[in-house]
């Protein structure tokens, strides 16, 4: 592990628009590039505009199953969807690939993905500095949306700058998600999302997941970009006229076994009366009782 420079793109996409979406996030992707990052992601349904969120537009819930109609208006949506899909797989997960070549970079890009027949997933794929696809993040927490198949299992990717995981949104918000990404030896957490955001209403859960993990949190969302530290402190975030967001950080400083981001405190924390921090803290007990 070395210290890099990371950094989160956020701009707001356009529904079923694939193309526009991707040139807006190129654009940014290479500003983020200019700036020294060597990992750069992005907020969740970037290319696809986050389709889910005009299901409810087309009476496409849960609450929705017994009505008239809803067999017939959710095979309408998937239709359109796949086709969706085909063409981000087709033509514009092909210039991502491109792109991170051309900039030498690690691109952590979340949108639709279609596999096995009509399976389509909210996929964060991440893409090295050789354009290649060296692994995919599936959405978990996402039943209600009921278009997309859900993910099995989390994952983390390693990179030559630290062993990074992935969750998408609302994954965040269950401890056990970040937990397992930080037990499998993430030092580094990237978070795509889509859904609420703002002062108080999300920096609690990555400032919280940041601080019991000890790991760096970048929280990627079309409203903004947040850095935590592994000590849950906001370190980088984007002003309302930004779109991007870059800031060094350095990877070892990360415990990643949820031992609350510091080095010295995991030492105390983990300690046994076997451990020599232990048996020094109890010397140093001795000592003061002695005087």
């Amino acid at each position: 592990m070395k210290p890099f420079t990371i950094a989160g793109v956020s701009f707001w996409p356009e529904l079923w628009k694939p193309e526009k979406n991707l040139r807006l996030l190129l654009t940014h992707v290479r500003q983020a590039a200019g700036m020294g990052a060597r990992v750069i992601a992005s907020p969740e349904g970037i290319l696809d505009g986050y389709i889910s969120r005009d299901l409810e537009k087309h009476k496409i819930r849960e609450k929705d199953r017994s009505t008239k109609g809803f067999a017939r208006r959710l095979a309408r949506f998937k239709a359109r969807q796949l086709a969706l899909a085909d063409r981000i797989k087709g033509q514009c997960i092909p210039r991502v690939q491109a792109e991170a070549a051309k900039l030498g970079v690690y691109l952590f890009v979340n949108s639709l993905d279609r596999r096995r027949g009509k399976s389509v997933f909210n996929t964060t794929f991440v893409i090295d500095p050789a354009g290649k696809i060296v692994g995919k993040y599936d959405k978990i927490h996402a039943g209600f949306e009921m278009v997309n198949a859900l993910g099995k299992g989390h994952r983390v990717f390693p990179t030559p700058y630290a062993p990074i995981g992935v969750l998408i949104c609302a994954d965040r918000q269950y401890p056990e998600a970040p937990r397992s990404v930080a037990l499998a030896g993430a030092r580094v957490l990237i978070i795509n999302s889509y859904g609420m955001w703002g002062e108080g209403a999300n920096e609690r859960f990555i400032r919280q997941r940041a601080y019991e993990n000890g790991l760096f949190v970048l929280f990627c969302h079309p409203g903004e970009s947040v850095l935590v530290s592994p000590e849950g402190r906001i370190i980088a975030a984007t002003c309302a006229w930004e779109h991007v967001v870059a800031r060094a950080i350095d990877p070892s400083q990360a415990v990643g076994r949820g031992c609350f981001g510091s080095r010295r405190m995991a030492a105390t924390y983990l300690a046994r009366p076997d451990h020599p921090a232990y048996a020094e803290r109890y010397r140093e007990k001795q000592r003061k009782k002695a005087k």
